[in-house]
């Protein structure tokens, strides 16, 4: 052979975001000035360099080249031992190359965050939030989670009450909430609340929320139902005092006459037939118009139902979180535009936006609800950004949530060999859904 190499140490050891140095000797034992190009090899070779890369020696010379490797404090760089190799190839005699091999590893890091979504609730007799864990270290990491109540009025419920996420990824937990004591009329309660995230060797993170505890029943029950007894006194006071009393005089009005007649010819058996048969008559067509009374009364009672029916009144549906993802993966000078509509008979009121951009892409994106323009931002400006509003963004039936995406340049991440070809955005946002009420008024017919 007429190169030699090795390196000043086999085995290397250091942590994520920084930076060793190893010396690398080269000699030429050849007779002919040979030039050499230097390159790693092995996975650790998308995170290192050679100064220089090429050199030249004289017959008989030697010389040095460092060899440097930097990792990237990211969760694309897994923790753990590494093989690489360092190939030293002669211009002259390639087929003489040689390959000076040793181990890079990689120490573990944690870096975990955690968010609540969304940060207040309301509802009747339960609450309903979810817990985001992320994690942005190169390790697995194991987080248990606990709620507490510093008013004690709470009952808590983490299902489940423990997490295992994975480098990169992210997990969720969903939080229940119920208070001790229902609240059937009167002002709505706010119970404050704190969740405690609790990573595995590492700091832990406490999340403030607000649980907005309902009355079961709304404050305008009392004024319907007044309403609705007023109207039933109205109806019996207009069958005892107008419909009665008008049937009962009609029917003693035409009676009398013809009783009265009976009597006197009693003592004659042909007249008072006669007499009799006259008055039943009459009688009958007193009955008929008393009938008849009765049924007109009939009628407005059967109205007044119809009327009570048609204009029932429905109490609002109790609201249901809710959470979407939107994400978009346009190639270099397209756009892409994803969307989520408002389901049928629903109200929207999202309260948090997350904007994600992993890559450091280039370019620029829009959200737009309802056709309203919400943001319009370059991609290059952020990584991870989150927005959460005390007035909650509202939409109807039908309106849309608009993510639209326009890729002018992939990012290039360090870790990530090829690099990638199309951009990668996404939008996570969620808040609350709630059933479209009905009601209406009522009116006298």
């Amino acid at each position: 052979m007429s190169t030699s190499a090795s390196l000043d140490s086999s085995s290397v050891r250091l942590q994520a975001g920084e930076q060793v140095v190893v010396p690398l000797h080269i000699r030429n034992d050849g007779e002919i000035v040979e030039g050499y190009r230097i390159e790693v090899v092995g996975p650790p070779s998308v995170w290192s360099t050679v100064e220089p890369a090429t050199l030249s020696l004289y017959p008989g010379s030697a010389t040095t080249a460092t060899v440097s490797f930097h990792p990237p404090r990211s969760s694309g760089v897994a923790a753990g031992a590494m093989q690489f190799g360092v190939i030293v190839t002669p211009t002259e005699h390639p087929d003489e190359a040689v390959v000076p091999e040793g181990v890079v590893e990689v120490l573990p890091f944690l870096d975990t965050t955690a968010e609540l979504l969304p940060r207040t609730s309301q509802g009747r007799r339960l609450g309903r939030h979810q817990i985001a864990v992320d994690n942005r270290g190169n390790v697995p990491v194991t987080t248990v989670m606990t709620g507490s109540d510093p008013t004690g009025k709470v009952r808590f419920s983490v299902a489940p009450p423990a997490l295992t996420v994975g480098p990169g990824e992210a997990a969720f937990a969903n939080v229940r909430l119920r208070p001790a004591k229902v609240i059937w009329r009167g002002a709505p309660i706010t119970h404050p609340f704190t969740v405690e995230v609790a990573p595995q060797e590492s700091t832990s993170v406490v999340l403030d929320g607000t649980y907005v505890q309902q009355p079961v029943l709304p404050t305008w029950i009392g004024r319907a139902l007044f309403a609705l007894l007023a109207l039933l006194l109205a109806l019996v006071a207009l069958w005892f005092f107008v419909l009665k009393p008008t049937v009962e005089s009609a029917a003693e009005e035409a009676v009398a006459p013809q009783v009265a007649k009976a009597a006197d010819d009693a003592a004659q058996a042909g007249t008072a037939a006669d007499a009799a048969g006259g008055a039943a008559g009459a009688a009958r067509g007193a009955a008929g118009a008393a009938d008849g009374s009765a049924g007109v009364a009939k009628h407005a009672e059967t109205g007044v139902r119809k009327l009570l029916k048609d204009n029932k009144v429905q109490i609002a549906e109790t609201p249901v979180p809710f959470s979407r993802r939107l994400s978009a993966k346009p190639a270099k000078g397209q756009d892409a535009t994803r969307t989520y509509s408002v389901p049928d008979g629903n109200t929207m009121s999202m309260t948090d936006i997350v904007l994600s951009n992993p890559q450091g892409d280039f370019g620029r994106v829009r959200v737009r609800v309802a056709g309203r323009e919400l943001f319009d931002m370059a991609l290059e400006n952020f990584r991870d950004i989150d927005y959460h509003f005390v007035v909650p963004i509202q939409g109807t039936a039908g309106q849309a949530v608009e993510m639209i995406v326009n890729c002018r340049e992939p990012g290039k991440p360090p870790a990530q060999v090829p690099a990638p070809t199309t951009c990668d955005t996404a939008m996570f946002f969620g808040g609350e859904l709630t059933k479209t009420a009905r009601g209406g008024s009522v009116s006298a017919p």
